[in-house]
């Protein structure tokens, strides 16, 4: 199935790119390891930079990639000081509340780590990894890469500030 995470991410690279450099984000990926990073300054918070990472082995036909913030990247960062604070305002219509949770997870079908077997907050509803695009109703979606991005833009940009 790698071969079909390599395939996926090297059509999605262009476009991952083109995004990153549209939002000003600074974003690399590396493709033996399936990570990568996506580095932002805070839009409330002069002089903090989020960090965000992601593992994409499995995607998108066995599971979501995996997506969390701070740390070096190495293993999966659990310090709430990492994680952007949730919205008092989460955007308007469905889905309501924010994907930043005080978990601290980005709680989303999207997200591998949001499902109950990587210990996510969704044990009893989120069942399947492989059926994460069919998580919708009252969920955020994000199908592609590009897609996760936004939804990580659109919910940072309404949180005023970092957890810690």
């Amino acid at each position: 199935m790698t071969e079909v995470t390599k395939a996926v991410m090297a059509d999605e690279l262009p476009a991952i790119t083109a995004w990153a450099a549209r939002h000003a984000w600074d974003l690399s990926y590396d493709p033996v390891s399936f990570k990568g990073r996506a580095l932002v300054t805070h839009p409330h918070l002069e002089n903090q930079t989020v960090v965000f990472w992601f593992a994409v082995d499995g995607y998108p036909n066995l599971q979501p990639p995996a997506w969390w913030c701070g740390g070096d990247g190495t293993a999966v960062s659990v310090n709430k000081a990492a994680y952007p604070r949730p919205s008092a305002t989460p955007p308007p219509g469905l889905p309501n509340g924010s994907i930043f949770h005080t978990n601290p997870v980005i709680c989303a079908p999207w997200n591998r780590l949001a499902y109950g077997v990587h210990g996510g907050p969704h044990a009893h509803d989120w069942l399947s990894l492989a059926a994460w695009k069919t998580y919708g109703t009252g969920y955020t979606q994000a199908h592609t890469i590009p897609d996760m991005l936004s939804a990580l833009s659109i919910h940072l940009d309404r949180s005023d500030g970092m957890q810690g």
